[in-house]
């Protein structure tokens, strides 16, 4: 049997400020986005337990699951607090799965509002303007017609909501 040279593992890949910093937006985001999907009418259920599991989850440190919890309360009591009323919506969903155009899409949260049965695409955004980030725009637009195409008809709007719990249409 011949001898083969002794292996040596190649060196770890660099890690950068920017790329570790990217990881720690990331999971911020994700966690925020998690906080979303347990608020109701009444706000976000922020019960210690639950903070913890997402703190868990995503792997933050005390500081940021506070800082994304108290963002999450500005969203759901924000401008667009009627979209956890039931009295104003009568169907709503978050982490909507569609596939538009050969591509899987996740939709924040959707919405029908009860008075006028007009269908809402919410994204969350952290940013203050995500209106001003073009793809940021193009990502909604392409939201707003992927689930127009899955209801088959009927006014499908969209809008961000930042995370002062500003409510920014898309026109």
């Amino acid at each position: 049997m011949p001898d083969l040279p002794a292996w040596t593992p190649p060196p770890a890949p660099a890690v950068s400020e920017e790329s570790t910093a990217d990881a720690e937006a990331a999971r911020f985001g994700s966690a925020l986005h998690r906080l979303l999907e347990w608020a109701d009418a009444a706000g976000v259920a922020q019960s210690p337990a639950r903070l913890r599991q997402a703190q868990r989850e995503f792997g933050l440190d005390a500081q940021a699951i506070r800082r994304a919890a108290e963002m999450a309360e500005r969203i759901v009591r924000g401008e667009a607090a009627w979209a956890w009323d039931p009295a104003v919506i009568d169907w709503q969903a978050n982490e909507v799965e569609l596939h538009h155009q050969g591509a899987p899409l996740r939709l924040d949260r959707l919405v029908r509002r009860r008075d006028d049965g007009c269908w809402w695409v919410i994204d969350y955004k952290s940013a203050l303007r995500p209106q001003d980030d073009p793809a940021l725009v193009e990502q909604l637009r392409r939201y707003r017609e992927a689930a127009g195409a899955a209801l088959g008809g009927g006014v499908v709007r969209a809008a961000f909501i930042n995370g002062q719990g500003r409510w920014l249409e898309l026109a």
